[in-house]
């Protein structure tokens, strides 16, 4: 058996890895990995010596078939020498190594079963063929079932067979092995398939016929064990050769003989022919005994096939589970975890006053509730708060069971690192992997209704994170934000407002506790004024002269740490040593970031004579622009420095060694492939070239380029929007503000032109080609370049669909960025990327068709300029006189409405200039109002507004009016626009009688709901089509805060029932756990405690018992009012139900009322013990036991007892307890 495990569970997983060429196994919580999976064997190993039941087991017994069917494959000396190379591949390649007597066998098979399904698990059933993605989950997804359903049986020493546990290895190595051919490979996942769910049928089969006490007669049962040493022996074979198949050497003929001289269909055949020889043994079995007694084993072998497939089945093949994996996958915005430890590590001793703060004593002690739970720490540049917040994630504020830190790093050199969404999204998965309880299906679904709008929106992210946050099953979340300072401005303001607005309106159940980090900028204080003089805050600088001491004392420990490492380096003496540590120490205002530059100019010294370090200390800079000054002026060719630098600070990402050797030498203008290999560096030297240039201004970690510290990038580049920038018409002189962004982003602009112009035949650009073709469009629009520049002409020759240059960037453009319209114009691409330069050299030729449309979309160039917020290029096409500027896309969309929809409000006010149709309806029957008002816009709503144009209440062809649009997505600022025009119906019903109140109760938006309530106008009980009033909705989701807005109006029924279930708030608020909603009902006195539904007949009580909601049990039964025997209509009480499903405290509170029957019977005559034993739950069944009134011998109305259903399901621990009683 063992052996079959073995062998099986390697062939499986060698097919999912690879056998030849690469292949990309996509995954959602890992997102993707690329495997280089060649198969680089020289030959197996053709080992003549022991056989496997020889060597590997001491004493082999006689009546296991499996080693008999070994011993009969082996008769064959073909057969023998192939199944010693599959052992031979188990050991040598997955480390399967077996000695004699080795007691340890059983345990290092379950841990490779067990590595193998997590491999599984975790790379997912999606192969990518080069352009070709092969889905072999359904197929596969059996094999692992059926392979799980023994994993039991195949690693339990009582039930040792060696050959069958390294058959199901084989099968799972071989599972991760690439599907090279779908075609080749479909007999043998057929094969797979069949034989993983034959090891479950045959190895019942063997236990029921040839294991059992009944007499039968010997010659039939010999017939039927002949038959499974020989179907076993062909199994052993078919892995056999699946296993060395997958992993042949290249040049081996004798593999190709072996290999190929019988094909899986043939092996496929002789599995069906020995079943169909079996089928009939066991018939004739059941002729010549008892046909009663054959029925029993039957139904006794169906029942052990259902118990072990439903025992141990994959769960990640569910579907739920594959929205969770999909939606995790969809939070993983950046990788997080990489960026937080890009910070260095504290040097011992340091950051010890901050954690020794009473602030920060009292923010770690506080609970979620009021501004106590909020800790800000502001720090200027260099003052090491991005190392505090790494080691307080690392080492302080370490995750456990009771609580659970996220953290995000904002940085102003990565794109996904500066957005609040990005933030919001990898903080929500990091508590989803913590605490996957408060996962609740109702997010999964908004995530499955539109799963990239759901990341792209901050209100949606925000609005889950609070409604978890009040969730009564939540441990403490804690939030660390470091460097808000580096997030985007606009996000940056969102965040603002939200944090505000979270300690506006108390949750006095929330869990959620900020430690947020920034530089001490004006404008972001303003922002969270008046939080900030509010809420405790830690300045780095320190607040006194003993904290300030402190800070200065932990600097101290830095500068003497790193001599220390120095004087080892250098060799120093220890009154050098003495100098340099009282010559730092002495400079005033001194920051871990200039400690961290000093000493690393004086660690990269060349020559380091007590003379050169004295002459280096007596000019020491003393600030940290000064030093950057010194560093960079150090350079042998400024002018390459200047550009090395251009091309750092611009670029998209942190480019690689390679991409910047490329980089650079494209920058200098080398046209021919050989000119441009014979300037490129191989990265070693590149390395050392780059250090030469620009000394410690750069660092290079895992091969990537960037920038020391984020004040880098500030002293080099200048800020186009400052007040500065427009008084410095003359060149600077040094470093500082040395740098225009729109220079950078030309040079960028043309490296990428001219890496994707090169002719892959002739170059080989693909370590750049990558970054050039998702980002060239970037670096074009961001530089002002003039009209006649040769660099539009060379971007226009992008932009020419039919071209093979278009194929080769747009390919990556489209998976890396974003859609690419399918289109035959080049003023349609040039309109969706945003290229002025282009699009004007394009329309006075006079060729282009201003009106022409993509096929995809059925988008004009105004369409796509205006979705994606391009200005100049709108202003360009609305100058053209044949533009069509109310041209529909193929749901009907303007140009107008796409602006709306995506928040361009400068495109918008264009277009309203032009008397565009301001009211113009979509397919679906929306207006760009009611588009504005779904995605949030406050400021398009207003200037569609103002035109008087605009229908403020119009409805889509869902009922939905704008307000209930802003209503169901959270827009408070909106839904306070449209309700302050006086022109709204606040109680508008869509198609399924939904209101605004309904939605906003429904998702939880507590401010939306106030608004809405604040009018005085609105229906407060109203019904939707399914009978659902705003109070019951709220209370099926938990949102405690609306519950209670909605119970303080006195206009809401606390006992309306809904039309599909019949159940009423109390009902589904008990039965979802959730204890805040339940409270709150109860306190009303007006509820129906004990009130049953009509389609299950269960009370509340029954669903808390039956969901384990132990707190709302507590509070139910504290009432008094409730029934603790009231029956379900299949007659099952809250007891019933807690046993069921194994809540051990929930049954000791039910038998602590001391009013429970514990044999109480249901329609099947089954009690609690019975249930409890049906699914193994110990703890229960010794409470019931313990009692001394629950029945052990009583007999439901099919005969079984509560020892026959522990049996059934093989609960061998709770059979032993029933037979001790």
């Amino acid at each position: 058996m063992q052996l079959f495990s073995a062998l099986t569970l390697t062939v499986v997983t060698t097919l999912l890895a690879s056998a030849h060429g690469t292949a990309t196994i996509g995954g959602p919580c890992s997102g993707s990995s690329t495997y280089d999976c060649t198969d680089d064997f020289d030959a197996v190993a053709i080992c003549n010596g022991a056989r496997w039941v020889e060597a590997a087991q001491p004493a082999p017994s006689s009546d296991d078939l499996w080693i008999q069917a070994e011993q009969k494959l082996r008769h064959n000396s073909e057969l023998d020498t192939l199944m010693t190379a599959s052992i031979e591949i188990l050991q040598s390649d997955y480390n399967l190594n077996f000695q004699p007597g080795d007691s340890s066998l059983h345990e290092r098979l379950s841990d490779f079963l067990k590595t193998k399904a997590n491999l599984v698990e975790e790379r997912k059933w999606m192969i990518h063929l080069g352009t070709h993605t092969i889905i072999v989950r359904d197929q596969l997804t059996k094999v692992f079932q059926n392979i799980l359903a023994v994993k039991d049986i195949v690693t339990t020493a009582a039930n040792a067979s060696l050959p069958a546990s390294l058959a199901c290895a084989g099968i799972m190595a071989c599972f991760t092995t690439v599907i090279q051919a779908a075609e080749q490979h479909s007999h043998l996942l057929q094969g797979l398939e069949s034989i993983s769910e034959l090891i479950c049928r045959l190895h019942v089969m063997e236990r029921l016929y040839l294991h059992s006490d009944t007499k039968q007669d010997t010659g039939l049962l010999d017939d039927l064990r002949k038959t499974m040493i020989s179907f076993y022996s062909k199994i052993l074979e078919f892995q056999a050769r699946a296993l060395c198949y997958l992993h042949r050497p290249r040049a081996y003929q004798f593999w190709r003989d072996v290999l190929n001289r019988d094909g899986w269909a043939n092996l496929l055949q002789e599995f069906e022919r020995y079943q169909i020889k079996l089928g009939r043994t066991t018939s004739v079995i059941a002729d010549a005994g008892s046909m009663q007694r054959h029925e029993e084993l039957q139904n006794k072998y169906q029942a052990i096939l259902e118990a072990l497939h439903n025992r141990d089945i994959w769960t990640a093949t569910s579907d739920r589970d594959e929205k969770v994996k999909r939606f995790l996958n969809l939070l993983y915005t950046c990788p997080y975890k990489d960026r937080k430890d890009r910070n260095s590590k504290r040097v011992l001793g340091t950051c010890e006053w901050f954690i020794g703060h009473e602030k920060f004593h009292a923010w770690q002690g506080s609970s979620g509730n009021g501004l106590s739970s909020l800790l800000w720490v502001s720090a200027d540049p260099g003052c090491g708060k991005s190392v505090l917040t790494r080691y307080l994630v690392d080492e302080v504020l370490v995750s456990n069971d009771k609580r659970t830190v996220c953290y995000f790093f904002f940085k102003d050199d990565f794109t996904d690192q500066k957005s609040a969404t990005s933030a919001l999204s990898v903080i929500l998965r990091q508590l989803f992997i913590a605490q996957p309880h408060l996962l609740h299906d109702a997010i999964l679904d908004k995530a499955d209704t539109d799963s990239s709008k759901l990341t792209q929106s901050f209100s949606e992210l925000w609005s889950i994170l609070m409604s978890v946050s009040t969730d009564p099953k939540a441990e403490e979340i804690i939030c660390l934000l470091d460097a808000l300072d580096e997030c985007h401005d606009e996000d940056r303001s969102r965040l603002i407002n939200a944090v505000n607005d979270f300690y506006a309106n108390t949750h006095k159940n929330s869990k959620l506790k900020f430690l947020i980090t920034s530089r001490p900028y004006e404008h972001i204080r303003r922002g969270y004024s008046p939080l900030i003089t509010e809420s405790p805050t830690i300045h780095l600088s320190g607040d006194d002269g003993k904290e300030a001491e402190q800070i200065t004392h932990e600097i101290n420990l830095v500068i003497r740490k790193r001599v220390q490492d120095i004087s080892k380096q250098r060799s120093l003496m220890k009154e050098e040593c003495t100098m340099l540590i009282d010559r730092l120490t002495s400079v005033q205002n001194r920051t871990y970031l200039w400690v961290s530059l000093i000493l690393d100019v004086l660690e990269n010294t060349p020559e380091f004579s007590k003379g050169k370090v004295h002459r280096i200390l007596s000019d020491l800079p003393t600030t940290v622009d000064s030093a950057y000054e010194r560093i960079l002026d150090r350079s042998p060719d400024m002018e390459k420095a200047k550009i090395v630098l251009h091309i750092i600070t611009a670029a998209m990402r942190p480019l690689s060694l390679e991409e910047l050797s490329l980089a650079l030498a494209l920058s200098a203008g080398y046209q021919a492939p050989t000119d441009i290999v014979d300037n490129m560096e191989p990265t070693h030297r590149f390395k050392k070239t780059l250090r030469d240039l620009c000394g410690l201004f750069v660092i290079i970690l895992d091969d990537k380029v960037y920038l020391l510290h984020q004040t880098a990038k500030e002293f080099l580049v200048r800020n186009s929007n400052s007040i500065l920038d427009k008084t410095l018409s003359q060149p600077t002189i040094g470093w500082k503000y040395s740098l225009h962004a729109d220079e950078s982003n030309q040079i960028l602009a043309e490296i990428c032109i001219s890496c994707i112009s090169l002719d892959p035949d002739d170059f080989p650009q693909e370590c750049m080609l990558e970054y050039s073709s998702s980002y060239w469009d970037t670096h074009f629009r961001q530089a002002c370049i003039p009209d006649e520049d040769p660099l539009i002409d060379r971007a226009k020759l992008l932009c020419e669909p039919w071209s093979d240059i278009f194929q080769t960037w747009s390919r990556i453009y489209a998976v890396k960025t974003d859609n690419i319209p399918d289109s035959t114009s080049s003023l349609v691409i040039a309109s969706s990327m945003g290229l002025v330069g282009v699009v004007k050299s394009i329309l006075p030729t006079g060729k282009a068709n201003l009106n022409s449309k993509d096929s995809d979309y059925d988008q004009t160039p105004l369409s796509w300029a205006a979705e994606r917020g391009h200005v100049a290029v709108v202003k360009l096409l609305l100058a053209a006189e044949e533009v069509d500027i109310d041209s529909r896309n193929s749901i009907g969309r303007s140009p107008l409405s796409l602006a709306a929809q995506n928040g361009h409000d400068e495109v918008v006010k264009l277009l309203i200039r032009e008397d565009v149709d301001i009211d113009s309806k979509d397919v679906p029957g929306s207006t760009p109002l009611a588009l504005a008002a779904e995605n949030g816009h406050e400021r398009i709503i207003r200037l569609l507004l103002a035109t008087g144009k605009a229908d403020i209440d119009s409805r889509d062809s869902s009922g939905n009016s704008p307000l209930s649009l802003a209503a169901q997505f959270g827009h408070e600022a909106v839904v306070k626009i449209l309700l302050a025009s006086g022109e709204v119906d606040v109680n508008n019903k869509d198609s399924r009688g939904k209101t605004p109140l309904s939605w906003a109760a429904r998702e939880g938006y507590e401010a939306v709901v106030r608004c809405l309530l604040d009018t005085g106008k609105v229906e407060v009980d109203s019904k939707d089509s399914d009978n659902r009033t705003p109070l019951l909705l709220a209370a099926i989701q938990g949102c405690e805060g609306i519950v209670k807005q909605l119970l303080a109006t006195a206009q809401v029924d606390v006992n309306i029932r809904d039309r599909r279930y019949g159940r009423e708030p109390l009902s589904w608020a008990a039965g979802e756990g959730h204890e805040a909603v339940v409270k709150l009902l109860l306190s009303t006195r007006e509820v129906d405690v004990d009130v049953r539904d009509p389609r299950y007949g269960r009370s509340p009580l029954s669903w808390a018992a039956g969901e384990g909601h132990e707190e709302v049990v507590e509070f139910l039964l504290a009432t008094g009012k409730v029934d603790v025997e009231s029956k379900s209509i299949r007659g099952r009480t809250p007891l019933s139900w807690a046993a069921w499903e194994g809540h051990d405290t929930v049954v000791k509170l039910l038998l602590a009322t001391g009013e429970v029957d514990v044999n109480s019977r249901d329609s099947e005559g089954r009690t609690p013990l019975s249930w409890a034993a049906e699914n193994g739950n110990e703890a229960v069944i010794k409470l019931l036991i313990g009692t001394g009134n629950a029945d052990v011998s009583a007999r439901d109305v099919n005969g079984r007892t509560p020892q026959d259903w522990a049996a059934e399901y093989d609960h061998q621990s709770v059979v032993k307890i029933f037979q001790m009683c």
